[in-house]
């Protein structure tokens, strides 16, 4: 199998507390009012500041949030909890991120979006796209040993909502592996009229297998510009969750200076107020360099442009800061083997 990760989602470092969003603290409060337990109180017992509005910037602490899912368990007499949460996400839940899984164009667009920005929604783990000949899998990374059972069951739900909302309701993964303890019968049961598929506890990873046919077809919904917007907003949120991830920094500045035709390392190194061999000497530490950032950005935001039929190839020529569209073809070709106008005819007939 191959595999394949984004740079976005670097460990978390050692001396940073793992977080998720507040919103994921407000979709446990609606849970449990809707189980008729008072919310308020278990939210005082675990430590967690109880606010019904949702604040895309407020964060809690993963260990907080462990006890929040601990106490809702017991208070709900629910070992369940984590997938009956389902039922209160919506896109909007996760700001930005929302948006864009919601607009992507294919479902490897969808996924290739949750390795590289998940890190909005909680840094607990990480993302990876491994692919054989038939399956396309999601493998989770817990970066946090004691994660709870309840946010793995969640997260997973979540996942097989969404891509129901923008492919089809009838959408079943092909199986599904969770470390987390096997569940009562009864329990079990719910899980597998949830899921619709095989589903293995107490596995050695976390993961959600797929179809391998049914990852790139076009989905009905699919809007390019809009989740180009949104990636925007989502890079912007990352720059500000992190000041001290440098390589979103260096990606957050390039995509606001490309069209200008002048995105240097010397511009960019200066806006982050240091030289530029002491810049690449950080990018170096991240086993990475300012050249790579520049052409993944590039390439990532030339296959969403060209996606979109209202932007001109000479637009997006433009737009990525290439002096004209000679230079942009031959960049594109080495990135997707094609040229600009012969994906853009592709992309066009997959959608009809």
């Amino acid at each position: 199998m191959t595999s394949i990760s984004a740079l976005q989602n670097l460990p978390v470092q050692q001396n940073q507390e793992p977080s998720a969003m507040h919103s994921w603290a407000v979709v446990i409060a609606h849970t449990l009012e809707h189980a008729g337990v008072d919310s308020q109180a278990l939210f005082h017992e675990a430590g967690v500041e109880y606010k019904q509005a949702v604040n895309p910037y407020m964060r809690v602490p993963t260990a907080k949030m462990n006890k929040l899912f601990q106490l809702s368990v017991l208070a709900t007499k629910n070992p369940g909890f984590g997938l009956s949460m389902v039922e209160f996400i919506h896109p909007t839940t996760f700001h930005a991120l929302g948006y864009s899984l919601f607009a992507s164009s294919t479902l490897e667009d969808f996924f290739e979006r949750l390795v590289r920005f998940f890190r909005i929604a909680s840094d607990n783990c990480l993302h990876h796209i491994e692919e054989s000949q038939t399956e396309y899998k999601l493998r989770i990374e817990l970066l946090v040993p004691n994660l709870s059972h309840e946010t793995q069951d969640g997260w997973t739900a979540t996942i097989v909502k969404f891509i129901r909302a923008i492919y089809r309701p009838g959408f079943n993964p092909v199986r599904i592996t969770l470390p987390r303890p096997e569940l009562p019968l009864a329990v079990r049961e719910k899980y597998q009229r949830y899921f619709r598929c095989p589903i293995e506890f107490d596995a050695d990873e976390w993961a959600v297998y797929y179809d391998r046919d049914e990852v790139n077809v076009p989905l009905p919904a699919g809007n390019s510009e809009l989740a180009l917007a949104n990636d925007k907003v989502a890079m912007d949120y990352l720059a500000q969750l992190e000041k001290s991830d440098l390589v979103t920094s260096v990606r957050s500045l390039i995509i606001q200076q490309l069209p200008s035709g002048n995105c240097s390392k010397e511009w960019v190194a200066a806006s982050l107020h240091m030289s530029p061999r002491n810049l690449q000497r950080k990018l170096d530490l991240q086993k990475t360099n300012y050249q790579d950032i520049l052409d993944q950005t590039r390439k990532g935001l030339a296959k969403k442009y060209i996606e979109s039929k209202h932007t001109s190839i000479s637009e997006i020529t433009y737009l990525l800061g290439f002096s004209d569209t000679s230079n942009f073809s031959r960049a594109f070709k080495r990135w997707l083997g094609c040229t600009p106008s012969q994906y853009r005819t592709r992309a066009d007939h997959k959608n009809t």
